[in-house]
Parts: structure tokens; sequence; C-alpha cells
């Protein structure tokens, strides 16, 4: 249309206060900009930036997301994607749930799906953006070996994919070592991490060094420590997994595992649109690069 008319028509919507109704937009066009975005765990804020991060992606790629906090469980993964479908979304961005490569696959094939976490999704109509958990744990373990630690305890994270993950790469580790693994096995929160010190604690031969299976678990693990009298890391260091913005905090500065929320969202988001706009060669798996940050949280054992 001439520029004028454009003019005197957005002129007429701002004065009415007009707002486009997406769905109706969907309807005619027979395309949908709506892009759902599941958060596995809104308790766990890494998810939380991940969201966030995917969120502005999409919007800057010119969708609508939707954010939803239901976890999506293997009884439910069906009515979720006829849900989503109804909502008219043209895709969805899976953040660490479900849990079931099934349910996970039962939503591809209802609608394009990308799926953030740790563990790779044998689907064809599944994109996984899956963080290098093994590269990780064993850059994490090289160092403490570096630093001369033998007694490495380990506080996992439950049956969260990433969680088993990096409690097998440990173990494995540790055996290579010709050391006997020392696992506890919790959930990824603080409380966890705070009841994980008492229990290595209370034993005749408490760890030098503790690898925590994310950044919040490390937090309670330095609040107990604290605690108890303990200094890191001169009585005990400490490593995390995820690199949240707290964990460079002075007060905790944390030695973690970085994985980058923006590289992940802007992955995601890509092989998305790949998929909205049926681009062949489709990557079924993304493998996503992690960095071991060194802070004030670790350092050699006392006693080596």
């Amino acid at each position: 249309m001439r520029p004028e008319t454009r003019q005197r028509i957005d002129e007429i919507a701002l004065k009415l206060d007009y707002r486009p109704n997406l769905a109706a937009r969907s309807l005619v066009s027979a395309q949908s900009s709506i892009v759902s975005v599941v958060i596995g765990d809104p308790n766990n804020p890494f998810h939380i930036q991940l969201a966030q991060a995917v969120d502005r992606r999409l919007v800057a790629a010119g969708f609508d997301p939707v954010t939803s906090l239901r976890q999506i469980e293997t009884e439910s993964a069906e009515q979720e994607a006829d849900r989503l479908l109804r909502l008219r979304a043209a895709g969805v961005i899976l953040i660490a749930t479900p849990r079931d490569p099934e349910a996970i696959g039962t939503i591809a094939e209802k609608l394009a799906c990308v799926y953030i976490g740790s563990k790779p999704i044998a689907h064809p109509k599944v994109t996984t953006i899956a963080v290098d958990d093994e590269s990780g744990i064993r850059q994490a373990m090289r160092h403490l070996f570096e630093l001369g630690h033998r007694r490495i305890a380990h506080l996992a994270g439950g049956q969260e994919p990433s969680s088993l993950d990096r409690s097998r790469v440990y173990s494995i580790v540790m055996e290579e070592k010709g050391i006997e693994a020392v696992v506890i096995e919790g959930e990824h929160n603080a409380a966890f991490g705070r009841r994980g010190v008492d229990t290595l604690f209370s034993t005749e031969c408490p760890p030098t060094a503790i690898l925590a299976s994310n950044d919040f678990i490390a937090m309670g693990v330095l609040d107990r420590l604290k605690g108890l009298g303990k200094s890191v890391p001169q009585d005990v260091s400490v490593i995390g997994f995820d690199d949240i913005p707290d964990a460079s905090n002075e007060l905790f500065s944390l030695t973690t595992l970085r994985q980058d929320p923006d590289v992940q969202a802007r992955a995601a988001v890509m092989y998305l649109q790949q998929m909205l706009t049926d681009t062949p060669s489709i990557t079924s798996h993304v493998p996503m690069p992690v960095e071991l940050i060194v802070r004030r949280s670790t350092a050699a054992p006392r006693v080596r």
C-alpha cells in the first residue's frame, strides 16, 4: 500500500488501541507465530535463565512465545500436545521436560519440537540441544586431581537426565583412578546440598572436595560448611555446574562448569525455524560446550 495509507492506518490503530488477534491471523495466513516454551523445573535458576534467553531469541525472530510452567509427564504428553495445538502453537521448545523420550516423541509427532536437555532423543522429528555433561565432569575432576584431591564426593541431583549423566561420568573417572566413588543421591536444590554435607561429615573419613551436580546444590554445600566451621577451600573444595549469576558473587566465588544459556537458546530457535520452513537435513543432536570456570572455592587439600 502507499506510505500515506499505511501511516493513516497506523494512526487509527493507535487511537483505537488496536491489538492484532494472533489466533485469527494464524487462521487467515495458515501460519502461526506462537511458540510454546515449557520449563521443566521453575525452581531451578538455570532453567529460568534458559527460558528467558529462549524468549528473547524467539521475539527477535518474530515469534510470539507463550511460557508454561507445567512439567509434562509421560501420561500427560498427548494431552499437552493437543492443548498446544488448540492454542494454534506452531512449535514447542521443551526445557528438560518430559524426562521420558517416548513422551517427547509423542509431542514431536504433532508439532515442531526442540528439546533442551542432557539426553539425546532418538526420534527423527526431535532436535536435541544437549550440554556436554561428560566433558564438563571430566574437566572438573581433572582440576581436582591436579590440585591433589583424592577423596572426592559427588552430590547427585536425582533422576533428572543431566544428574544421571553427571553421576555416571564421575563414577567412571573415579574407577579409572582406582578410587572408590562416593555418591549421595538427592535433588537439584540447596536444601539437599546442606543435608549432603551433614551425611558426608558424619563419616570417619570425610572428603576434601565435593562435586555438586549443579550450582544450587553447591550453594547449599557452601552454606552448611560454613555452619560447621569448615573453611572453603582450605578444608573442603567445592565445584558446581551451570554458572548461575550468583556463582560469581564475591560471597560464593564458586568454581563451576559454565554452560551458556544464550548459545543454547540461539541454537534451539534456529533449529525450530528450520523445522517450520521444512529445511532439509535437520540435525537431531546438537552438543553444547561446557567451560570450567575456576574461582576461589577450590584449592589444594591440606593433606595430600
